[in-house]
């Protein structure tokens, strides 16, 4: 099944969500605009109406009647113009204009400016008190007009009639709505435009590192744990970038460790078989004879074959987490205690003092006594392998606050800070000085690192004061 592209998706995302921003602003801009406008309508349609209503109060004031409106209904007619525009009876301030084609003669002007009025006035009538018409073309009809009281001298003099739900410039209303929307429109379009060409970018900006990453995985998915991506931001994309290079870090070094490992196992399966094989080839030609002597080259080649075997065994169950824990309530310091005891034989025979230091308190932890045997042993045996003869050995364990911490410690010789950093690899030894004639598969430690994580503990090792290497075990009290 075809996935759209994460950036078509981020572009088309972003341009529905600006235009739906865009389009809503301008309906609450129109909206906001005609409520504002028809306010204003109102405002300006009482203004007018009681100028002319103060026009036809001062009108019946001055005559005392309405005859002469009556008769002359041109005057009505100036006295709404006037009223609406005052500037149109007013006298230009440039009376000689450089140029007489610069602007109509100012009879033009009136003429024009009364015309204009005429299509944008509404229609006015008066009626007197008794409600007979004076002047205009509306008839009375209370349900479907406006009706002004004409007051002279706290009197009702007359009534101005104007049509309803029409205002003063409805059709200045209807240009100036009309602009507005168009204005509108050209707006939203621009809007529009501007927001196409300011998405390209933003979905390039964030899908471009997703397409490294993605390019990335795919060579690093193919084998590839060399490629490194080069996004340095400071958001989530970066925070991902990092963690992916750090990922295939390790993953470059894991697949090393993997060829470097099989290389060891290789080496290490190689110099017994090699011996194994001589011997029986020179059994084989008369060069030896198979005597107690030969024999027990051959069962020495043997064990050691089995022992790395069941090592490498061991390990590969650690590490798949299959090896097998029955967890209960167990004296550590007891545990201890029996390895100690069992390598009592092999420290004498190396002439190595040990000390092993303990009180007599319940050291309670919750774990596997069989496996935390192993763990002593392995330990034990790393340091009586890698001890000189003569030299000492120191065995304690101690009550912290939340844990026992066992420490065990050799004397010379000693490791450099980053060997003992190295001493808890597969196959490990350093040759100079604890080299693999000492004896050892290289993996004891391994495993007792990995028997020493399904304890939910701690291992580790640092310099001893005896010369050699002490090692540290923390395990947390049950």
């Amino acid at each position: 099944m075809k996935t759209g592209s994460i950036k078509k998706k981020v572009f088309i995302g972003l341009l529905l969500i600006t235009l739906l921003v865009v389009f809503t602003m301008a309906l609450m801009m129109q909206f906001g605009i005609d409520r504002g406008f028809d306010r204003y309508k109102k405002s300006q349609e009482y203004r007018f109406n009681q100028k002319i209503l103060y026009m036809l109060a001062h009108h019946y004031a001055v005559e005392g009647n309405w005859d002469t409106l009556r008769n002359d209904p041109a005057m009505w007619k100036e006295m709404v113009y006037h009223s609406a525009f005052k500037v149109a009876d007013q006298p230009d301030k440039h009376p000689h204009p450089r140029n007489e084609h610069d602007q109509p003669p100012q009879h033009q002007q009136k003429k024009q400016a009364k015309y204009t009025m005429k299509r944008m006035l509404p229609n006015y009538s008066v009626y007197d008190a008794e409600k007979n018409k004076v002047v205009g073309s509306i008839d009375w009809d209370k349900n479907a007009h406006h009706y002004l009281k004409i007051i002279n001298d706290d009197k009702l003099v007359g009534f101005l009639v104007t049509q309803s739900n029409k205002g003063i410039y409805a059709e200045e209303d209807k240009q100036f709505n009309r602009g507005i929307q168009k204005l509108l429109l050209i707006m939203v379009l621009v809007m529009a435009v501007v927001s196409l060409l300011l998405t390209i970018p933003i979905a390039r900006y964030f899908t471009r590192p997703i397409q490294q990453l993605t390019q990335a995985t795919q060579q690093a998915s193919a084998g590839d744990f060399s490629v490194r991506t080069d996004i340095t931001r400071k958001d989530e994309l970066g925070q991902l970038s990092n963690h992916f290079n750090h990922l295939v870090k390790t993953l470059e070094s894991n697949a090393k460790s993997q060829k470097n490992m099989m290389a060891d196992i290789a080496h290490e399966l190689r110099t017994p078989l090699a011996v194994t094989l001589a011997q029986i080839e020179a059994i084989q030609d008369g060069i030896h004879q198979a005597d107690d002597k030969t024999l027990g080259i051959l069962h020495n080649q043997i064990t050691t074959l089995n022992h790395l075997v069941n090592d490498l065994y061991e390990l590969s169950l650690s590490d798949l987490g299959t090896m097998r824990y029955e967890m209960k309530s167990v004296d550590v310091a007891m545990v201890l205690k029996q390895s100690v005891n069992a390598f009592k034989l092999a420290l004498a025979q190396k002439n190595i003092a040990c000390d092993f230091t303990y009180d007599q308190r319940p050291h309670l932890i919750l774990g596997d006594d069989k496996r935390l045997c192993q763990l002593f042993n392995n330990v034990l045996n790393n340091a009586v392998q890698y001890t000189d003869e003569g030299g000492s050995v120191r065995v304690s364990i101690e009550q912290k606050k939340a844990n026992f911490e066992v420490v065990i410690e050799d004397s010379k010789p000693g490791l450099e800070p980053e060997q003992m950093a190295k001493m808890f690899d597969r196959l490990y030894r350093k040759e100079s000085s604890r080299n693999k004639k000492s004896g050892g598969s290289g993996l004891g430690l391994a495993i007792a690192a990995n028997i020493v994580q399904a304890h939910n503990g701690q291992i580790y090792a640092s310099a001893s004061d005896l010369g050699g290497v002490k090692i540290t075990i923390r395990l947390a009290k049950a």
